[in-house]
């Protein structure tokens, strides 16, 4: 690997020499009126990426200057979630603007996204429209559903199902990477979106999904090769010989006193009792997040998977302006979900505290009033408000079931009245998940849990109707943050705690309603 420094890193947003791949010779076409008032638009997704996790965001360590000139050159949202923090039943989310309760598309159901459900997404609709379409990375939904044929549903397919690795040019689910000049994930990714743009015709506009598997926990925990169960994040990844020298995993941050939470390595007892989310199989699935030194590791790492990202955005940048098309092209970032690194005693998602349910959302619209760029939006924004903003983006009506709303008009208003709460659920059962659910205003959030079902097979195992919590939270935000008080039992809270129980009720209801007349129409 040839060395460079960190510096020239940053500056050239590349891993080396981009390796330009002849093409067939592109079809011609006159681009219409309409073609040319019709903008690229890209979307970029993370994964597990906290919300703060990015310099512009206040993060004290991380650096990322593409995403942060993103971000200066369009508007970024600072209260968006993740309506089910778990990437499959999330991905779904961001596809077809639908809550999980609704799609039905989850780990512990057995429904799978039918072909129907397909041509309402948000790729299918704009390839329909005559958008020149293209995923590159992580489906995370192909397996379960199209059995292999999801390259079917694009104009252009450099994509894997299931958990990529950091060196994943060898593993069969990753087949397409396998003539990649890159050895690495991320960058991969970055020499996947310049292919992609060799191949778009003139003329058509093109809508490009990018899913990154960085900073999942199975990229960070494969950096050392060998690393499995208990033994990853043991071993420092920047003694890899493969990585010496790598302006940012070969040691990048490593300088840094990175804090790590507090409670790291305690007992989660007295957050989410051992009745109601046993451990044992969370422990094993994100065992180094459950001591100090080995998340001290993940944090390393982690951060410079998010930095090795925002190098790929750079390149993005870069390839853009060198095409003529920066001017042309909305790009939307976000990620599916955020993480637990030790907060609480514990690892992982699927959990409905922010950490895990809030996200980064960043929307970069060139034709953005300069006076309104590097704005912040303080409204709240879901997952499912992505498929509707992407879809009017390209002149499109969402179908008529979306849940999510097109975030547009808050570009051009941001003080303009939108949603004053967000309903969260979690229907993932695996790790002996609980289902739970939660309503989340500015100032208060309300949980709630539901004993384990033992499956998820039928649709009216998610109606909790008439059925009581076995475990209750009620957090003040304002004066509790970190979610770390429990306030149930407060006297002075008791109203208050009503009225949220009251709203979380009517908001399932609302969503079990919702299903059966979505699954009706889908009939």
């Amino acid at each position: 690997m040839n060395r460079m420094s960190r510096r020239s890193f940053l500056r050239d947003v590349s891993y080396g020499a981009v390796a330009v791949v002849a093409r067939p010779a592109l079809l011609s076409a006159r681009a219409s009126t309409k073609n040319a008032d019709r903008p690229n638009i890209i979307f970029l997704l993370t994964d597990d990426q906290r919300a703060r996790t990015f310099s512009v965001a206040g993060h004290p360590v991380i650096r990322t200057p593409h995403l942060d000139r993103l971000a200066a050159e369009g508007v970024r949202f600072t209260h968006a979630f993740v309506t089910d923090p778990t990437c499959k039943p999330s991905r779904v989310t961001f596809l077809t603007g639908l809550y999980e309760r609704v799609h039905g598309i989850g780990f512990s159901t057995r429904d799978k996204l039918s072909e129907r459900q397909w041509s309402q997404t948000y790729p299918a609709l704009m390839r329909k429209a005559g958008y020149y379409t293209g995923f590159i990375g992580k489906f995370g939904v192909e397996s379960y559903t199209f059995r292999g044929e999801a390259a079917g549903k694009f104009d252009f397919w450099r994509g894997h199902d299931g958990w990529a690795q950091f060196w994943p040019r060898k593993l069969p689910h990753c087949a397409a990477y396998a003539d990649s000049k890159e050895e690495i994930i991320t960058p991969i990714m970055g020499e996947s979106i310049d292919r992609f743009l060799d191949s778009c015709p003139p003329g058509r506009p093109f809508c490009l999904s990018v899913s990154f598997s960085a900073p999942h926990g199975s990229i960070s925990g494969s950096m050392v090769p060998g690393e499995s169960g208990d033994q990853r994040m043991t071993t420092p990844a920047d003694t890899v010989a493969r990585l010496k020298g790598h302006p940012i995993y070969g040691g990048l941050y490593r300088d840094r006193d990175v804090e790590i939470p507090a409670e790291t390595a305690t007992d989660p007892e007295p957050y989410i009792p051992q009745r109601v989310l046993p451990q044992a199989k969370r422990r094993t699935c994100y065992s180094y997040d459950y001591t100090r030194p080995t998340a001290r590791e993940h944090h390393y790492r982690y951060y410079q998977l998010i930095t090795g990202i925002d190098a790929v955005i750079g390149r993005l940048r870069e390839s853009l302006t060198r095409r003529g098309l920066g001017e042309r092209t909305v790009i939307v970032f976000t990620s599916d979900h955020g993480l637990l690194m030790g907060e609480y005693g514990m690892g992982g998602k699927s959990l409905l505290y922010d950490l895990a349910t809030r996200i980064p959302l960043v929307i970069h619209d060139p034709s953005l009033p300069k006076a309104r760029r590097g704005e912040t939006i303080d409204a709240f924004a879901i997952s499912a408000d992505i498929a509707p903003t992407l879809l009017s983006y390209a002149g499109l009506e969402p179908p008529g079931h979306t849940q999510g709303r097109d975030l547009r008009p808050l570009l051009a208003d941001p003080a303009r009245p939108w949603r004053d709460e967000v309903f969260l659920e979690n229907l993932y059962i695996g790790r002996d998940n609980p289902f739970i659910e939660a309503v989340r205003t500015r100032k208060l959030k309300y949980v709630r849990y539901f004993a384990h079902p033992g499956n998820y097979y039928r649709d009216e195992q998610a109606d909790f109707t008439g059925q009581e919590p076995v475990f209750e939270q009620l957090f003040d935000l304002q004066a509790d943050p970190l979610e770390k008080r429990n306030l149930v039992a407060e006297p002075k809270y008791q109203g208050i705690l009503s009225d949220l129980r009251n709203r979380c009720r009517k908001r399932s209801a609302d969503l079990i309603a919702r299903r059966k007349a979505y699954r009706a129409e889908q009939t």
